[in-house]
């Protein structure tokens, strides 16, 4: 039986982000895919459009065409060109480096609303994450990118992994993007995974800094509507700033990978979400139809079949854990190896500080 906060609602994968490549220009040091290069595997053209056929069959309504570098491909167009003739909204996902004006016009062109592109601090910061091999500044390239995008007036969206490296810049780079008049900022945690768990220096916010990241995010969003910050399923949960960070009247209700979510990645593997390890397979395109894998439920039971009795730790006796399910999946997974217990909750964070 499916978890409560998931009974009333009806499956169907409107949000897809699709790893079209692994193919990279960077070797950024947080990458959990740890992109670089091309799979001997990727999907052929044709079998891509096909992709798109079977997504707008099901019912999704976002595709997020990613990779690696999505413009790596050589045939984006035709693939964002298919998912927008199906009625798709479609967006790239994107480093910023080989985006110029004459690109955003050929993305418009063949479909494309919006582009999000990836910034992770300041010019130092945003350089020494995003090491891009042969070219110049990473930041300088996202920043005139950004610029390019809403000359085109495509939506532009900006996606920032807050990091212990960044943030005590996350006011600057606010500012920086109500300049470049950013429509939306993505905030959030990285994953344990791939590179990042390489690197050296300590990156990853710690649990206990949970508090600053959530009353600074507060303050941002109160400053203004533009841009609006969108904070993703790894920070939170069910404190008193919740509504301010997933909006009046929002609160966390769980995960819903597999639910309302699927990501697919360049060898036709699914997921119920792009950002859960090859553990979560749910299949493979080239075995068996996407309508097929995403009607057996069985291949999502880490939601679809959501165990209570599992919850360990915290999470056990949580007054929230019927709801939450432990917070965002992907990161409980990768931190803990379990999909039961999360250390990163601001609610847990805040009820185990000692009393002063």
């Amino acid at each position: 039986m499916r978890p409560i906060a998931l009974r009333a609602i009806q499956r169907v994968p409107r949000v897809v982000i699709w790893e079209t490549t692994t193919a990279c220009n960077f070797r950024c040091l947080h990458c959990e895919l740890s992109a670089g290069a091309r799979r001997g595997d990727e999907l052929s053209t044709d079998e891509a459009l096909s992709v798109c056929d079977s997504l707008a069959d099901l019912g999704c309504e976002q595709c997020n065409v990613s990779g690696g570098e999505p413009l790596l491909r050589r045939d984006w167009p035709q693939i964002c060109q298919r998912l927008a003739a199906r009625r798709i909204r479609v967006s790239l996902i994107s480093n910023g480096s080989l985006i110029d004006a004459d690109l955003v016009s050929r993305a418009a062109d063949h479909g494309v609303r919006g582009f999000a592109l990836s910034l992770d601090g300041l010019r130092a910061t945003h350089d020494r994450v995003r090491v891009w091999h042969g070219g110049d500044s990473a930041f300088d390239a996202v920043v005139a990118a950004a610029r390019h995008v809403k000359q085109a007036k495509l939506a532009l969206a900006v996606i920032t992994h807050i990091s212990r490296w960044n943030l005590d810049q996350m006011t600057a780079l606010h500012s920086l993007l109500r300049e470049l008049d950013t429509d939306m900022w993505q905030v959030q945690l990285g994953l344990p995974l791939g590179r990042l768990r390489e690197i050296e220096t300590p990156y990853m916010i710690q649990p206990t800094q949970l508090p600053q990241v959530a009353q600074l995010l507060s303050q941002l969003i109160q400053s203004g509507p533009r841009p609006l910050i969108r904070v993703t399923d790894t920070i939170g949960y069910y404190t008193a700033c919740e509504p301010v960070l997933r909006g009046i009247g929002g609160v966390w209700t769980g995960c819903y990978a597999g639910i309302l979510t699927l990501g697919i990645e360049s060898n036709g593997d699914v997921k119920g979400c792009s950002c859960l390890p090859r553990e979560f397979t749910a299949g493979n395109l080239r075995q068996r139809p996407l309508a097929e894998i995403w009607a057996d439920e069985s291949r999502f039971a880490y939601n679809t079949d959501w165990q209570e009795s599992s919850l360990t730790g915290a999470c056990a006796t949580c007054p929230y854990r019927r709801v939450c399910r432990a917070g965002c999946t992907c990161l409980a997974y990768s931190v803990t190896g379990s999909i039961y217990e999360n250390p990163y909750c601001l609610h847990r964070v805040l009820n185990m500080r000692p009393s002063t």
